[in-house]
């Protein structure tokens, strides 16, 4: 389907750099294979109910990977609660009421912790949902490197001094980007795209 095509460029060079920008913590598809062999078809299971469910949670999905990565890297910070001292990242004006899927990733999160306490990272949970996410939806699957450490701290202010607003200018554009190591390129393609599977899944 061509509608499909947008969506799995978007999460292919997400995930390349995901696995580039965490190289020095030696991420492996086969991370979890001793640990919590189960790990990927749990995850896998759900998403593919999530989505059937709500064929339009997959963008979501996907758009809630992404709000991640741009912001500390991929850390799983972005599913962090805020606190009577802290605003975190779920709260920032840019994401505030325009991200969901954060009670599909809790439950997902639920069931890993009983098959598996205290093993697979909240950060590998999104980039396995985003991954599935994709694939459910017609799009391009591909590997996921695994091993990603979560982060303890979430920032509102940072989500707003990060990701890319729709009143920048092309040279806030590519700063912003390239903060995160894609170029002009990688921006264009990502950029497109992502609105790309907005409008066609949402």
């Amino acid at each position: 389907m061509a509608s499909t095509s947008p969506r799995s460029v978007l999460l292919l060079v997400l995930a390349v750099t995901v696995a580039v920008s965490h190289a020095q913590l030696q991420l492996s598809e086969t991370f979890y294979d001793a640990t919590c062999p189960q790990a990927a078809s749990i995850v896998q299971q759900k998403v593919n109910a999530f989505v059937d469910a709500d064929r339009g949670l997959a963008a979501a999905l996907m758009r809630l990977h992404f709000h991640d990565c741009f912001v500390r890297g991929c850390d799983g910070s972005v599913l962090l609660n805020s606190t009577d001292t802290m605003l975190t990242e779920k709260e920032a004006l840019l994401n505030k009421g325009s991200l969901r899927g954060f009670e599909q990733i809790d439950e997902i999160k639920m069931e890993l912790e009983c098959a598996c306490p205290g093993v697979v990272s909240c950060a590998d949970i999104l980039a396995l949902v985003a991954r599935d996410a994709t694939a459910k939806v017609g799009g391009t699957s591909w590997p996921v490197f695994l091993g990603r450490i979560d982060g303890g701290a979430s920032f509102a202010d940072e989500v707003n001094s990060s990701l890319p607003e729709r009143t920048d200018n092309f040279t806030q554009l590519v700063a912003r980007f390239a903060r995160v190591g894609l170029d002009a390129r990688d921006m264009v393609i990502l950029s497109g795209n992502l609105t790309s599977a907005k409008l066609s899944l949402v």
